[in-house]
C-alpha cells in the first residue's frame, strides 16, 4: 500500500533532515576519501528508520509500501549527493531477488538485506557496460551438480562493500542465468575502476571458474531470466533519475540562492536577462524531471508488463535534463563553480554517471523506437 501524500511528505521531511544534517558537503568529501567509501553510522540509521525496507512485502519482513515511496528517499540521498550502498542494495540486489520464482534462495539472503545484515549488489552489464544479452561478458557453464562462471562484468555499484552479488550470465547456446553468488567465493575478483563521480564506486568484477551451486539459480536459465534482468534494468533507471532529479533540485536552489546575492555592477547576477534564462531553463527541466521520475517510479508498482516503457522514456528525458541543470548551475556560478571547493562540480558528475549508468539515453531511445514501430525495426 502506497504512503499517502501526507504520509510520503513526512518520510522527505525526515530523510532531508537527517542528510541536511549528515550528508553535508564537508562530510561527503571526507567520506568519498575513506577506504569505505560511505558512512557505515549514516548506512546504520537509514536502516533503522526503515528506508531499505520501505518497498518490501510485510511477509518478507518490510513496510509493505511501494516503490514511489522508495523514490522519496532515494531523491533526497541524489539532493544531498550522498555516499551509500543504498542503490545497490536496497534498489538492485533487493529488487533482484523480490523477482526472484525461487523463494527458498532469494527469501534468507532478502531478510539479511533487508535488515542490514549484509550488502548485497548486481553485476549484470558487460565490461564495456552494455546491457544487451548479446553483450554479456561472463559466461556460464554445468559443471556437476555445480555451475561455473568465467568472465567479467563491469559497472558494478559498490561491488567491493557487497556480501552477496547477483550475477547474469551468458552460455555458450545464448541462454542466460541469473545466481547469487558469495563475494568471498574463490576466483572472484574485485577491482575499482575510475570513474568521473567521486561519490558513487564502480568496480569490475572477474570470474575465474567460480562455482556455484545450481540451487543458487533465483530463476530458471531462458525467457524468465531474461525478464528479471529487463525488470532490473528498469530498476535502475528510475533510481538514478530519482537520484539525478535531486541533485538537479538541490543545484538550482542553491544558484537561484546566488544569483539573488551575487552582485556584480552594482546589481544582483539574477536581474541580468542571460542568468534569468539560465534559471528558468533550470527550473523547467527541474520541475518536468520531478514529474517524470514520480510517474515512473508510480508505474513500478503496477504490472512490469509496461515497464520497458518506462525505462525508455524515463533514460531519455530525465538523465541528460538533470545533467543540463548542472551545466548551467555552473555556468551561473561562474569562476568559483569551476573550484574544487565549490560543489557545483560534484552535482555535474554525479547527474552525468546517473545518465549513463544503465544504458545511455541513446540507446533507450533506440530500444523504444524498436518497441514502438516493430515492422520498421524489423526492416
Amino acid at each position: 500500500m502506497t504512503l499517502s501524500s501526507a504520509e510520503q511528505h513526512e518520510l522527505r521531511s525526515t530523510a532531508r533532515a537527517l542528510l541536511g544534517r549528515a550528508s553535508t558537503s564537508k562530510r561527503v568529501r571526507e567520506v568519498v576519501a575513506s577506504e569505505a567509501g560511505f558512512d557505515a553510522d549514516l548506512w546504520k540509521q537509514m536502516v533503522e528508520l526503515g528506508w531499505t525496507s520501505i518497498h518490501v512485502p510485510e511477509r518478507l519482513g518490510g513496510a509493505g509500501c511501494g516503490y514511489a515511496d522508495l523514490a522519496v528517499v532515494l531523491h533526497e540521498l541524489g539532493r544531498a549527493f550522498t555516499p551509500s550502498p543504498f542503490l545497490a542494495t536496497a534498489v538492485l540486489a533487493t529488487g533482484a531477488l523480490l523477482a526472484a520464482d525461487h523463494d527458498e534462495v532469494a527469501v534468507p539472503v532478502l531478510a539479511e538485506l533487508v535488515a542490514g545484515g549484509s550488502l548485497g549488489t548486481v553485476a549484470f552489464a558487460s565490461v564495456g557496460g552494455s546491457y544487451e544479452p548479446a553483450q554479456r561478458s561472463v559466461s556460464w557453464s554445468r559443471d556437476g551438480t555445480a555451475v561455473q562462471l568465467n568472465g567479467a562484468a563491469g559497472y558494478v555499484v559498490d561491488a567491493a562493500a557487497s556480501d552477496v552479488l547477483v550475477v547474469a550470465a551468458r552460455a555458450v547456446d545464448g541462454t542466460t542465468a541469473v545466481m547469487l553468488v558469495d563475494a568471498t567465493s574463490a576466483g572472484l575478483r574485485v577491482e575499482r575502476m575510475q570513474t568521473i563521480d567521486l561519490t558513487q564506486r564502480l568496480f569490475n568484477v572477474s570470474f575465474d571458474g567460480v562455482r556455484v551451486a545450481a540451487e543458487q539459480m533465483l530463476t530458471e536459465p531462458g525467457p524468465r531470466a531474461e525478464a528479471l534482468l529487463d525488470r532490473l534494468l528498469t530498476l535502475g533507471v528510475v533510481a538514478t533519475a530519482s537520484d539525478a532529479a535531486g541533485i538537479a533540485e538541490q543545484a538550482l536552489e542553491s544558484t537561484a540562492q546566488y544569483a539573488r546575492e551575487r552582485i556584480q555592477f552594482g546589481r544582483p547576477i539574477g536581474s541580468f536577462q542571460a542568468v534569468k534564462h539560465h534559471c528558468a531553463n533550470m527550473a523547467v527541466a527541474v520541475e518536468a524531471s520531478r514529474a517524470t521520475t514520480k510517474a515512473a517510479a508510480t508505474d513500478l508498482d503496477g504490472e512490469p508488463a509496461g515497464w520497458r516503457t518506462t525505462a525508455g522514456i524515463t533514460a531519455s528525458y530525465v538523465g541528460p535534463a538533470c545533467s543540463e541543470v548542472c551545466a548551467l548551475a555552473m555556468r551561473v556560478h561562474a569562476g568559483i563553480g569551476f573550484t574544487w571547493e565549490h560543489d557545483t562540480h560534484m552535482w555535474m558528475k554525479r547527474a552525468k554517471l546517473d545518465e549513463v549508468l544503465f544504458g545511455r539515453p541513446a540507446w533507450h531511445r533506440r530500444r523504444l523506437a524498436d518497441d514502438m514501430f516493430p515492422v520498421l525495426a524489423a526492416k
